[in-house]
Formats: structure tokens, sequence, C-alpha cells
């Protein structure tokens, strides 16, 4: 697989920052998120992506959008979802979704709820 390379770093982050949904943290709604759940093709902030590397890969494989290598699969995988269309599903029964000021506890148990449990998931 080809990398992206350093002229092209820059190119990946605004193409998956123009996602619909992905200028925001795909939990908690935190402005400019520079991480990425590839598995999941979503957009999260610092303070969430702590929270999804304790998940483990098997739940939820996160990148930095800024320090790691991005390959061209990886970013036609992230095109075809985004946070918008992620969250039409995991969080259509959201209630008390957290926010930008959450907790790392309360992040955390939504979290949970949101990948694991998927208790606010709903699949039409």
């Amino acid at each position: 697989l080809q990398r992206s390379n350093s002229t092209t770093q820059g190119d990946h982050v605004r193409r998956m920052q123009a996602i619909p949904g992905n200028s925001v943290c795909a939990d908690c709604g935190a402005g400019n998120p520079e991480w990425a759940c590839i598995d999941h093709g979503t957009t999260i902030c610092i303070d969430c992506s702590g929270v999804h590397r304790s998940l483990g890969v098997n739940v939820s494989k996160v990148r930095s959008l800024l320090l790691d290598n991005w390959t061209d699969d990886i970013i036609m995988c992230m095109e075809s979802k985004g946070n918008a269309k992620f969250n039409e599903v995991y969080e259509s029964h959201a209630s008390n979704k957290i926010t930008p000021s959450s907790t790392r506890d309360e992040r955390d148990a939504y979290i949970r709820r949101k990948y694991i449990k998927k208790e606010i998931y709903h699949c039409s």
C-alpha cells in the first residue's frame, strides 16, 4: 500500500474535515478534531481518542490526522463514511450526550454505551 507523502499530508486532513459532520468530534462535538477512528470512518477529539484507545483495536482503531501516515485505502474508507452517517445509526437513540467539557468518566461511560454495548444504536 502506498503511504501519503508529506506534500499530501495536509490534503488528507482537509479531505477528512470536509466529510459531513467531521468538523466536530463524533462523540462530544468538540471542534476541529485531530484524531480518527479509521474503522468507523469518524473524526474524534484528543480527549475522546484516549477513551477509544483504551477500548482496544478490536473496537476502535485510532489514528492521528496530523502525525500518522495515511494510505489511500484508509482515506477512501473514511470518505465513504463520516461522522454524520455514522451517528445517524449509532446515536439515533442518544440521550445525555457528552460535550467537550465532559469528564473522563462521563466520556468513558458514553463511548462504551455507544461502541461496545450499542445501547443507543438503531438499525432501520
